[in-house]
């Protein structure tokens, strides 16, 4: 199966460029022989993945309410309404189960999309559907979620990182003293603040962006749908800008405004997406834009995640993500 993965050794080699600082999207899209998308780590049941979720600590933010003054290494992802114990863990694409076990708290496991892409799975009922050695497809069932029992909510932690294990995180001689300790394939799931390095310089990456950049099967020019994206069923807001480009670039200008209303979807023509290694923290650094044929104003850029300060970090920053739109594929059969 990792044969056909040859665009994720290309992500890699950008990850590594120091020239590429937005985006990495063009180089991953050269290998158009790959047919399998990525998408959303968490699903409700006849739902698209992601859907009626929100990430309550997203990478390289602040953990305000478990462990002050740590960056977080992943994402923490809770339904929008309701418990999130129960809800179907995705595999976020195709790839290999080379950790199954552990006690998080909870079941974790770990997948290898390619020799140096890896997700992390963490808080999963001890009842997994996968065991080591498994190949996994995009959307595949890895468990459930667990049900704690204590006064932590229910959530799945999630990472993408470069390594299985490495010296300073969880290998031989880790830097600090967490409770995995050394030769621990989970790892620690924070980096202290104070440290003289930040999550992406170990080796973690940003979730969202990497998802997002590895979303669709195909290049995309901006030319021909490729497939569609469907508003969430709590955006952040009742309507989002559109732009002539993504807001940072050069002479974007705002064209429009596109109503979100839950479940509309729109033709999907590109996606750009942030660094997914860039050295930056806050849920701020969240940097991902879809390009959709809006009824009113033709072609267009609209933010696909917001901030929220629902969660913020020591510093009054947010921490918190919301999820205003999603690729239209993925539904969760159970």
């Amino acid at each position: 199966m990792l044969t056909r993965l040859d665009r994720r050794t290309i992500l890699r080699a950008a990850l590594l460029s120091p020239a590429l600082a937005y985006p990495v999207h063009a180089l991953v899209r050269q290998d158009e022989s790959v047919a399998s998308p990525f998408s959303y780590p968490i699903g409700l049941p006849d739902g698209l993945s992601g859907d009626g979720f929100l990430i309550r600590h997203g990478f390289t933010t602040e953990n305000t309410w478990y462990l002050p003054g740590y960056w977080h290494t992943g994402e923490d992802w809770y339904a929008v309404e309701g418990d999130t114990a129960g809800a179907a863990v995705l595999a976020i694409g195709e790839g290999e189960v080379v950790f199954a076990g552990s006690e998080y708290p909870g079941r974790v496991v770990i997948v290898r999309h390619a020799e140096d892409l890896y997700s992390m799975y963490g808080h999963l009922d001890p009842t997994l559907t996968v065991v080591e050695g498994d190949a996994v497809v995009r959307g595949q069932s890895l468990g459930t979620v667990l049900d704690r029992g204590d006064d932590t909510p229910n959530h799945l932690h999630v990472e993408v990182r470069t390594f299985l294990t490495t010296t300073e995180v969880n290998g031989d001689a880790p830097r600090y003293g967490f409770q995995c300790g050394p030769g621990c394939p989970p790892g620690p799931g924070y980096w202290p603040i104070e440290a003289p390095d930040l999550p992406v310089d170990q080796g973690w990456l940003n979730p969202t962006h990497v998802i997002n950049d590895l979303a669709l099967p195909t290049p995309d020019d901006g030319e021909v749908p490729l497939g569609e994206v469907v508003v969430t069923q709590s955006p952040s807001a009742d309507q989002t800008s559109v732009w002539s480009a993504p807001e940072a670039d050069p002479g974007s200008e705002r064209i429009g405004t596109l109503p979100l209303d839950p479940g509309t979807s729109f033709p999907l023509l590109a996606i750009r997406t942030g660094d997914p290694g860039r050295a930056t923290t806050g849920a701020g650094a969240y940097d991902v834009w879809y390009q959709i044929d809006t009824p009113a104003d033709g072609p267009g850029w609209v933010r696909a995640v917001t901030p929220s300060d629902a969660e913020t970090g020591g510093d009054g920053r947010p921490s918190a993500v919301r999820i205003d739109l999603i690729p239209g594929m993925g539904i969760v059969t159970g």
